[in-house]
This record gives C-alpha cells, sequence and structure tokens, in this order.
C-alpha cells in the first residue's frame, strides 16, 4: 500500500542522489511511498517497476542494484528490504499502522517523532552525516574494488582503470564531494565508464575518433540544458558528458560551447 511521503529541497543536491541515474532517483523516492513507517518494504522489483516506472523502458533489478550499491536500500531477510535514513527525513502520521514486517538483524527500532521533522543533514545519505568526508589525498580504490571492477567491466584494462580512477578524484575533489564510502562511490562511476575506443577495434587516433564521442550522440538541447546553469569548477558529471567545458578539451560542439564562453565573458 503507497503512503504520502515529503521530499526534501536538499534532497536534489545530496551527493548520494546525484551519484545516481535518474530513473534510480526517481525509484528511491517511489520506495518511500511502500516503506512503513519504520522504512520496510517488500522486495518485489517486478511489482515495483509496474507501481513506481510503469512507462518507463529499464532494467528494475540494475536500478534497484544501484540504491542497493549506494547504501541507500537494504536488502535482509527473505524477500524484504529496508530503507536506512528513512526515520530521519520522514514525518509520518501519528495514525499509520505499526510495522507488520520484521526488522533487520541488529537493528534497533525507533520511534519516529510526533512533532515537525527536526532531524539535520541531506536527504538520501544512508548513515549519520558527520562521518561523511572529502576524498582523502592519494585515495585509490582497494583490492575488493578491483576485483569487482576485473568482473563486473572486463573491457576495462588497468590503464583504462586508472584513467577513469584519476577523472573520479578530479571530479570529487573539483566539486568538493563527500561520501561516507567512496569505494562504492567509484564502482558506480566505474559502471558509467565508456568502452575504450581502441578495444573495439577502432584503429584512429583520437583526433579521428572525435565523431564517435558522446556529443555527436547528444541533441544540442541537450548539451544547452547542461550548460544553462553551469559555471567554472561547479557541478559536472565528466563520466557522462566527457571533460568540463573550461578544459579546452570538451566534448560540446564548438557552436553551442562558443556561446557558452560568450556567456560567461558577459557575466
Amino acid at each position: 500500500m503507497a503512503r504520502i511521503r515529503t521530499i526534501k529541497p536538499e534532497f536534489f543536491t545530496s551527493d548520494d542522489i546525484c551519484a545516481l541515474s535518474p530513473l534510480a532517483r526517481l525509484l528511491y523516492v517511489g520506495l518511500w511511498c511502500e516503506a512503513d513507517r519504520e522504512g520496510r518494504l517488500v522486495w518485489t522489483p517486478g511489482v515495483l517497476k509496474r507501481r513506481y516506472l510503469p512507462d518507463d523502458s529499464c532494467d528494475i533489478e540494475a536500478l534497484g542494484a544501484e540504491l542497493v550499491t549506494r547504501g541507500l536500500v537494504r536488502l535482509y531477510g527473505d524477500g524484504l528490504a529496508c530503507i536506512p535514513s528513512f526515520a530521519r527525513h520522514q514525518h509520518v502520521n501519528v495514525r499509520e499502522a505499526q510495522s507488520k514486517l520484521p526488522s533487520p538483524s541488529g537493528e534497533i527500532s525507533v520511534e519516529f517523532p510526533q512533532g515537525r521533522e527536526g532531524e539535520k543533514g541531506k536527504e538520501g545519505e544512508g548513515t549519520d552525516v558527520a562521518h561523511a568526508q572529502a576524498l582523502p589525498e592519494n585515495w585509490k580504490p582497494d583490492q575488493g574494488d578491483l576485483a569487482w571492477a576485473a568482473e563486473t567491466r572486463p573491457d576495462l584494462d588497468g590503464a583504462a582503470l586508472e584513467a577513469e580512477s584519476e577523472r573520479f578524484r578530479n571530479h570529487a575533489l573539483a566539486n568538493r564531494r563527500t561520501a561516507h564510502r567512496w569505494g562504492p562511490a567509484w564502482r558506480m562511476w566505474i559502471s558509467k565508464a565508456h568502452e575504450p575506443a581502441r578495444q573495439r577495434g577502432d584503429k584512429r587516433n583520437p583526433v579521428e575518433m572525435a565523431g564517435d564521442n558522446l556529443a555527436e550522440r547528444d541533441s544540442p538541447a541537450q548539451w544547452r540544458a547542461r550548460l544553462a546553469r553551469y559555471r567554472p569548477g561547479k557541478f559536472w558529471l565528466e563520466g557522462d558528458w566527457g571533460p568540463r567545458p573550461e578544459s579546452g578539451q570538451s566534448r560540446v560542439p564548438p557552436g553551442i560551447l562558443a556561446d557558452w564562453r560568450r556567456q560567461q565573458e558577459a557575466a
């Protein structure tokens, strides 16, 4: 049974949420409606797809995996799930029925406040906000992360993983990102990395391959929308959109990029 839930403005700028794909974000919001007052729900991906993403062509299992990987959803028991941060971000109606689902092993049930929300913290974070930290200097993926990458992304060799890791570090530092655990964030980045062109059998040099990059596959309207509110050094999905507009290596179409630069100079 779906319930009425609330959403905070900071949800849209939370680091954990921004790292998700758009449909995973929408699914996450849908899970709030699905969850009972303790943040617990029956984990049935097919049913969740029909209820919250009925007209979207998507892999509901992959979207669910995004949420689990980020720690936003925890699976437990026999087909059950819970939302760890639910109690901090939802004001539950006092008349809502008590949960009929068992609590996860080791979890202490917490009573919801009867008044308005008073907790600090950004919506979407799976653990205490105080534990979020900036990317440590010289951070590198550990052996577990590398083993995961070898199994999940065999198309990325050691050099490609190192290059993507460097982009990940630059993105996190430039945007002042924080996270509770950086391993899952890195894995999400790697999962979205583009397959190296040379591994597809392309023998051309990088300049000759320019026609195959994302700028050619994205519409001008999409690029203009991305640049509409962008300012140098601010949020930019380098893993999906390529180097930053101000980097000199941008994938933004030249005409659109020139318009953006003129706007920046006039501002």
